[in-house]
């Protein structure tokens, strides 16, 4: 046999089970996301426990202080570990303006995202995302006296959040980001 015809054989056998290799990758990533998407129970934010801590100068009425903390668990049911596991959260003011009649305002007042690292498979990963007071966009909060209508409600303030968690699979194969957006979270009145 030639050396040109051996070396295309082995280049052949060599594209062949690399070929293999990757869609075996491929498939067990597409099965161990539905094995971890189809149980709710995988991903639990742990909303009972979070924290929120407001501090506001009763004189001035300026925000002096504001951190919250929110922990999750993620169960990793996969055949792959989770890499580069990063969350991102977006926090959004809804409030009507004195200025503006009958017209809400929304303003952006936290955008953060946090590393995780990784999560090996059949490990179930206890986070804890926090927002600290470095985080907050103050400049954008409304003045509580002169901008904010208080009788517009109730609620006065409503607070929305986009979420967005992205991570890495299949070995480096796969990259996964999923946003909720609009996500209702609460909302506050003086009456």
């Amino acid at each position: 046999m030639r050396p040109s015809r051996v070396f295309r054989l082995l280049f052949r056998i060599f594209i062949f089970l690399l070929t293999i290799s990757v869609t075996v990758v491929s498939i067990l990533g597409g099965l161990s996301a539905i094995l971890i998407l189809s149980d709710t129970d995988n991903i639990q934010p742990d909303f009972d426990n979070a924290e929120f801590n407001l501090d506001i100068n009763n004189s001035t009425l300026e925000i002096e202080n504001i951190n919250f903390s929110l922990p999750f668990k993620l169960n990793n049911t996969g055949f792959f570990d989770l890499e580069n596991l990063e969350v991102g959260i977006q926090l959004f003011l809804n409030y009507s303006d004195i200025g503006m009649m009958n017209d809400t305002k929304v303003v952006k007042i936290l955008d953060k995202t946090q590393n995780f690292g990784d999560i090996p498979k059949g490990v179930i990963g206890e986070f804890v995302f926090f927002g600290e007071n470095s985080s907050f966009l103050h400049e954008n909060f409304p003045h509580p006296i002169t901008e904010i209508n208080w009788l517009r409600g109730p609620p006065a303030l409503e607070f929305y959040a986009n979420f967005t968690v992205s991570l890495d699979y299949s070995i480096g194969m796969h990259s996964l980001s999923i946003t909720i957006l609009n996500l209702f979270v609460g909302d506050s009145s003086p009456f």
